[in-house]
């Protein structure tokens, strides 16, 4: 099984912890997306439908757009009407664009679903990413760590910089290592954060 199925298809098993259920009446099993078409960092929500409580369990298989099929799903079912929500975004370093399909089976009920993976130029972060700069503010902060991790992100293609060609003598200014500090706060967004960066490497401001 190739990393991106397999991230998505553990993720799909973590998101029956976050479950959301109640009655809808259907005559056969029904599955959709909350999207037909995500960008990185956004999150997967999928609703089931089953007709009735007489199977316990929904099997889900995820094939990606090179028809690589993810090990079984086995989602158990309590109500008729299931939404369950993915605990981590899609994020660049997982998952290629591409189209994805989710078939199901529910006793003797089978069917499918679709939905696409776009890359916008939106920037999304894997958030482990944020301990990491925490435990910098903690310690070293000079700018070979911080620029170790916007290497990082740079060489995943998680922040783009065409011709990119690491810098013997790294920098960053003093004034923009706070930024690191607000984005793992939270209190600017990933996409803001990278275009940031994107943007000083670009103008000679950082090296990296």
């Amino acid at each position: 099984m190739n990393k991106p199925v397999l991230v998505l298809a553990f993720a799909v098993i973590l998101m029956v912890l976050f479950g959301i259920n109640s009655a809808f009446a259907v005559s056969s099993l029904e599955i959709s997306t909350n999207k037909k078409t995500y960008e990185y960092g956004d999150y997967l929500s999928i609703n089931i439908l089953v007709p009735d409580l007489s199977s316990k369990m929904v099997i889900l298989h995820i094939i990606d757009s090179s028809n690589k099929t993810s090990a079984p799903i086995n989602l158990p079912i309590t109500q008729t009407n299931t939404t369950i929500t993915t605990p981590v975004p899609f994020y660049k370093i997982n998952f290629d664009p591409g189209t994805y399909r989710i078939n199901a089976q529910y006793s003797n009920f089978t069917t499918s679903t679709s939905f696409d993976i776009i890359d916008s130029g939106k920037i999304a972060i894997p958030v482990e990413l944020k301990s990491l700069v925490k435990t910098l503010e903690q310690g070293d902060q000079s700018d070979n760590a911080y620029t170790s991790l916007i290497r990082e992100l740079v060489n995943d293609k998680i922040i783009d910089i065409p011709n990119y060609v690491q810098s013997n003598q790294p920098h960053i200014p003093q004034w923009f290592k706070n930024n690191f500090k607000w984005w793992a706060d939270s209190s600017i967004s990933d996409n803001d954060f990278g275009m940031a960066i994107k943007y000083l490497m670009q103008k000679g401001i950082i090296l990296a």
